[in-house]
C-alpha cells in the first residue's frame, strides 16, 4: 500500500486536529507527549492503472490492530534545534530517514518553526512487513506535534501526511476505512472484530519493498489493459499484489499453507507483504494455531507468529508519563506475541 498513489491531498480526511484541544503536558520548557501507533492489515487491496506520476490508484479496506509501536515526542518551544529520532534496540532505524523524523521535519517546515524535536519509537511492529508500522509512527508524531503546536487545520495535516507516505493519512483517521486515490480519500467502514494470526518471515531475502511489489504487478499486467476497479466487498479478502509477490518469491507460499494447515478461516498477504494473516474464531484459537506453528520456517529463516485482533479506533495522544507510574499501564499495547 505504501507505494500506491492518488489525487488531491487532504480530500475527505477526518478533522483530526480541528477545534479546541486539551493543553499539553509541560515539564519545564519541554512539551512531552506520547501515542500508540497501531499496525494495520489490508482486508482488500485493489490496484488500478499506473499513473503518469509513477504511482497507482488503489481501493483498499484497512483496519487497525492492537499490535502497536509506542511513540514519544519531546518539543522545546522557542529553542532552535534538530529533529532527532531514536528506536531503542534498533539502531538501523535511527536518524532522519525514519518516517517519524521525516513527518516531524515536514510539519515543522510547513509551520515555519525551528523548535527542537526529539522522537523515541519503541518498536513492536515488524519492519518492512506490509503492516504500516513506519507510516503509523509518522502519523503518531503528527498527532503529537499538532497538539504541541496547536495545529487546527486538518487539510494541512492531511497534506503533510500524504507527503510523507501513502499510508499515513489512514493513521490520522479514526479507525477502519476504505481508502482510495493514492491514500488520501478515506471513507469510514464498519468491520466486525476479527481475531488474526500474523506470520512474518524473518529471512531477509523474503523482504518486499512496496515499490518492487507494484513494479512486479505492472510487469505481470504488461500487454494487458489495467483499468480502474469498482469497490470490493468486505466479505471477500483480496490483494492484487499477492500474486506477483508469490511469483517472484515462491517461498512465501509456505505462509499461506501454514495458515491453512492450522485451520484459518481465510488467509491473505497484507499490503505489499511479506506478512500473511489468517482469521480465527477467537483469540484462544489463534493462540493455539500460533503454538502449532512454532519452529516452522519460510525460505532460509524462521517465522514470527503474532496473535492480534482488530480495534475500533486508532488511539489518541496522551501526556507522557513515567513507566513507573501505575497509570502508564493503560498505554501499553494489548497485543501478545507467541
Amino acid at each position: 500500500m505504501e507505494g500506491s498513489a492518488g489525487g488531491r491531498p487532504g480530500a475527505n480526511l477526518p478533522a483530526v486536529a480541528s477545534g479546541r484541544q486539551a493543553p499539553a503536558c509541560y515539564t519545564g520548557t519541554v512539551i512531552r507527549l506520547s501515542a500508540l501507533a497501531p499496525a494495520k492489515v489490508n482486508l482488500v487491496l485493489r490496484v488500478g492503472r499506473a499513473r503518469p506520476d509513477g504511482y497507482h490508484d488503489i481501493e483498499s479496506l484497512l483496519v487497525p490492530l492492537d499490535l502497536a509501536d509506542e511513540v514519544s515526542v519531546a518539543v522545546r518551544p522557542g529553542q532552535p534545534g534538530a529533529v532527532t529520532c531514536h528506536c531503542p534496540g534498533r539502531p538501523e532505524l535511527d536518524g532522519p530517514g525514519n518516517l517519524a523524523a521525516r513527518a516531524a521535519e515536514a510539519l515543522r517546515s510547513r509551520l515555519g518553526l525551528r523548535d527542537e524535536v526529539s522522537i523515541a519509537v519503541k518498536k513492536a511492529i515488524p519492519v518492512t512487513a506490509g503492516l504500516g508500522g513506519g507510516s503509523s509512527d509518522a502519523a503518531a508524531v503528527l498527532r503529537c506535534l499538532s497538539r504541541a503546536w496547536r495545529v487546527r487545520d486538518p487539510r494541512l495535516l492531511a497534506s503533510v501526511a500524504l507527503e510523507v507516505g501513502s499510508d499515513v493519512p489512514f493513521f490520522l483517521g479514526k479507525g477502519a476505512a476504505w481508502v482510495a486515490g493514492r491514500g488520501e480519500r478515506l471513507r469510514p467502514a464498519r468491520v466486525a472484530r476479527l481475531h488474526l494470526l500474523l506470520l512474518y518471515p524473518r529471512d531477509a531475502a523474503l523482504a518486499v519493498r512496496a515499490a518492487d511489489a507494484y513494479r512486479w504487478l505492472d510487469e505481470a499486467r504488461s500487454g494487458r489493459r489495467a483499468t480502474g476497479r469498482p469497490p470490493a466487498r468486505a466479505a471477500r479478502l483480496e490483494n492484487d499484489l499477492m500474486g506477483p509477490c508469490l511469483a517472484r518469491l515462491p517461498a512465501l507460499r509456505a505462509l499461506a499453507g501454514f495458515l491453512e494447515e492450522v485451520g484459518a478461516a481465510a488467509s491473505i498477504m497484507s499490503g505489499s507483504g511479506p506478512t500473511f494473516f489468517g482469521s480465527f474464531q477467537d483469540r484462544a484459537a489463534a493462540r493455539v494455531a500460533a503454538k502449532a506453528l512454532a519452529g516452522r520456517q519460510a525460505g532460509g529463516g524462521g517465522i514470527e507468529t503474532i496473535v492480534v485482533r482488530t480495534v475500533a479506533r486508532i488511539p489518541g495522544v496522551s501526556p507522557w508519563k513515567s513507566p513507573r507510574s501505575a497509570s502508564s499501564r493503560s498505554t501499553r499495547k494489548s497485543s501478545r506475541r507467541t
